[in-house]
């Protein structure tokens, strides 16, 4: 268990990003461990990085730094939420949505900045039927992605782009979506609940999204003339996904999705649980203390 005389704390998902990013972490640990104040665990899996973050934050840890992706930012959050302890965000993943929306460097050495001058803020959080999530969560195609891309044996953004082109097909399905301030009904592809801005790799899903303002936007990809998929794309790439007529958007602070049959859920990017007929996604304001590089 961890040195508690130290109040601030490096996890690292060594299996975390792709090979070049695993190469960049072997660096930054060798690093830190060669620095003084600072506790480094290199976690082995999902239980022992939770259990790991929750011993911290009930000694009361200045910060807790996630190192990896948004999944493993996704799950030091998830045991920060609702403490007096910090997340420091050290990017090592595959599109590193989360810190990319708050404009953190991917220089590892830059990053780390955080540590010895933060910038200290309180964040919204959210939760899909009870499951937390930090970014984006939602049902449809790029839940789909997120399975199927867990069975892709290459990480980073090659295996993302193999794992798209292998899953082209989008099948459509009803929704009727309700919250405090209106209802929309349609045929869609996707419905992504947005905390941040982006997905990862700078494809924004909602550029205007920020997590401090007490909401979520419901973005919903209408199904359309599979023709217009490569123009919804490049908006997503350019930041002006707003402008395209497919795509619908609603703010809110709590949401109730009605839909057909089963649907796989993706939170913060990573394949999720299987959604059946409804789900309620509701904001969690100032939440989370977030330290990022003053």
């Amino acid at each position: 268990m961890p040195d508690d005389s130290k109040k601030i704390a490096f996890l690292i998902n060594p299996v975390s990003g792709s090979a070049a990013v695993r190469k960049k972490g072997v660096a930054m640990v060798e690093a830190l461990k060669s620095m003084s104040g600072y506790s480094v665990f290199e976690t082995q899996s999902a239980a022992e990085l939770l259990e790991i973050t929750k011993h911290l934050a009930q000694k009361n840890y200045r910060a807790v730094f996630a190192c990896g992706g948004d999944g493993t930012l996704n799950l030091v959050s998830s045991q920060l939420v609702a403490t007096e302890t910090g997340m420091g965000i050290i990017p090592m993943g595959s599109g590193n949505g989360y810190a990319r929306h708050h404009h953190i460097s991917l220089k590892w050495q830059e990053a780390l900045q955080a540590a010895e001058n933060p910038k200290i803020s309180v964040r919204d959080t959210a939760l899909f039927n009870g499951y937390h999530f930090l970014n984006i969560a939602g049902i449809g195609y790029a839940a789909k992605i997120s399975h199927e891309f867990k069975r892709e044996e290459h990480r980073g953004l090659k295996g993302y782009v193999k794992t798209v082109f292998k899953n082209l097909k989008m099948d459509a399905f009803n929704v009727r979506i309700n919250n405090e301030h209106s209802s929309w009904e349609g045929k869609v592809w996707m419905v992504d609940f947005c905390n941040g801005s982006q997905w990862g790799n700078n494809f924004r899903v909602d550029p205007a999204a920020r997590d401090d303002d007490g909401a979520l936007s419901a973005v919903i990809f209408r199904k359309a003339n599979p023709l217009k998929i490569p123009a919804i794309g490049f908006r997503l790439a350019t930041g002006s996904v707003s402008t395209s007529p497919d795509v619908y958007r609603i703010s809110g602070s709590r949401f109730i999705i009605q839909f057909e049959g089963k649907r796989p859920l993706h939170l913060d990017g990573e394949a999720a649980d299987i959604i059946v007929n409804s789900a309620v996604i509701e904001v969690v304001p100032k939440s989370l203390i977030v330290w990022t590089p003053g």
